[in-house]
């Protein structure tokens, strides 16, 4: 079978049991959550980064007070080294500190740490489902309620009692803003096998239609 053949979730989950079962020894399995923060090569926060800086009315998915959960690619590279020197075995869960952030605050974050003059539009999940707003990618971190059991609700506390410690959600907007804002737009090309982000005509084109609803 073609290595690359399925979706990512299965895959990884099959290259996990293949290290068990085939593999001499105990191994350490890291099972990460949403990983945010410098250099990070799929666009979700870069986007989002990139649109807000560009100031104006953006279009902003759903409940903003909905409680996400977000770790920061280093804070997992630490646990993972950390663990690995000290000869840890084990399945371990590295998803971040449950309600760590919520969506309207890690957005308004962006507006903050960007110093951009963008005005945040909530629209609701019916409405957008009802506008072909693509979930996840094109409003990235984006799932309507009836699509999101699950999603925001894994436990990281194993890890976290083993020593994983997770920077705050606003320190690592900033130091992706940080290493982001000195790469030029034309050059900020992320995920090459799905891509990020609400086309600006389109989002445009919702923006009224919410205004004339409204």
């Amino acid at each position: 079978m073609d290595a690359e053949f399925g979706d990512y979730g299965v895959l990884k989950a099959g290259c996990e049991r293949a290290v068990e079962q085939h593999f001499d020894g105990a191994a350490l399995i890291i099972q990460p959550g949403l990983i945010l923060g410098p250099h990070e090569n799929v666009g979700r926060l870069p986007w989002w980064l990139t649109r807000i800086s560009k100031g104006g009315r953006v279009l902003a998915p759903g409940d903003p007070a909905l409680p996400i959960q977000l770790i920061d690619a280093r804070d997992i590279a630490a646990f993972t080294l950390g663990q690995a020197a000290r000869g840890t075995t084990g399945r371990y869960m590295t998803g971040g500190v449950q309600g760590n952030a919520t969506y309207g605050g890690w957005l308004n974050d962006c507006v903050e740490v960007t110093g951009s003059d963008a005005e945040l539009v909530w629209a609701d999940d019916e409405f957008l489902v009802g506008q072909g707003v693509q979930m996840w990618t094109e409003l990235p971190l984006w799932y309507p309620a009836a699509d999101r059991e699950g999603v925001w609700t894994h436990s990281s506390a194993k890890a976290i009692a083993a020593g994983l410690t997770c920077r705050p959600v606003r320190e690592t907007v900033r130091d992706t803003w940080e290493w982001l804002k000195d790469i030029p737009e034309e050059r900020r090309s992320f995920g090459g096998r799905m891509h990020h982000g609400i086309a600006s005509d389109k989002e445009a084109h919702i923006l009224a239609a919410w205004d004339a609803r409204s």
